[in-house]
């Protein structure tokens, strides 16, 4: 589907996703988890739709891993469960927080895999651009150098291939690539570098084009988001919502707070339906 929040100026976007996933990275209460998984899916599903299953399993994956890993090596806590064959205790805390821990990671997969699909190399450096030039400058040669690296190993890797390759083989052959590909690597750094200088690159302040235009709506929407983060933030600084793991699970929730929060990580949901409304109600219009 067309999605109407990647139609926002890029300054918007960037400013939801960086108080998004701030929140979700830096934070455990067990309430704010859940809304934030639970409203990355839902967002992830209405750009992504049926393609992104595979992204999702994977995603899965991953948390059901590393909801096993904590518990194995953490044995704080102070509800036994039972004793790993190795002698060591398994307690309920452990594997609670191991279970939020994986939430987190997963959200956050989720979160970037829409950041992606929202903010390309264009709309980053519209949103950076004009207050920071060389950071929108440095952030749009590494996300060059990316593909343009893997492109180069991949054709090295062509070239050295070997019919009949045994396991030892591959190992020298990959050693060999990587470190054909890093020299050249470095090598197109000193010319990138070169030509920059040459082209007047650090003689004058550097100035940025942006096509972008920050309308009332834009204005609107960080207003909306400042507000509402503002709320979750505060009510965390002052322990009105709070999760502690350890010795023992210690919860306080409030409704009120998990309300704004879903309101803030379902923004961009919420706009879309908004359009997708006004657009069916101009075409019954016609």
């Amino acid at each position: 589907m067309k999605d109407e929040f990647s139609r926002f100026h890029p300054l918007v976007n960037l400013i939801f996703y960086l108080v998004v996933l701030g929140l979700t990275m830096f934070q455990m209460q067990l309430g704010l988890v859940l809304i934030s998984i639970f409203s990355a899916l839902v967002y992830f599903f209405c750009l992504k739709g049926q393609k992104g299953i595979k992204y999702l399993i994977m995603v899965g994956i991953i948390f059901f891993i590393s909801s096993f890993i904590n518990p194995l090596f953490s044995h704080k806590g102070g509800t036994l469960l039972f004793y790993l064959f190795t002698g060591n205790p398994v307690t309920l805390e452990s594997i609670l927080y191991g279970i939020v821990s994986s939430a987190i990671i997963s959200g956050m997969l989720l979160w970037f895999s829409t950041f992606y699909q929202i903010m390309g190399v264009e709309r980053m450096l519209g949103a950076v651009g004009r207050f920071m030039p060389h950071v929108a400058l440095l952030i749009s040669m590494i996300l060059r150098f990316i593909p343009q690296y893997t492109k180069h190993q991949k054709e090295v890797s062509l070239v050295n291939r070997e019919e009949d390759e045994k396991f030892i083989g591959k190992i020298k052959r990959g050693s060999r690539v990587f470190s054909i590909t890093t020299t050249w690597a470095l090598e197109n750094s000193i010319y990138t570098a070169d030509s920059m200088r040459a082209r007047g690159f650090g003689v004058r302040k550097r100035t940025n084009y942006s096509n972008y235009k920050i309308e009332k709506r834009d204005i609107g929407v960080i207003i909306w988001i400042v507000i509402l983060a503002g709320i979750v933030f505060w009510s965390l600084n002052k322990n009105i919502i709070f999760t502690y793991y350890y010795p023992y699970v210690v919860y306080r929730g409030n409704v009120c707070i998990y309300i704004f929060y879903t309101l803030l990580c379902l923004t961009p949901v919420f706009i879309n339906i908004r359009e997708g409304l006004r657009w069916r109600r101009l075409k019954s219009k016609i």
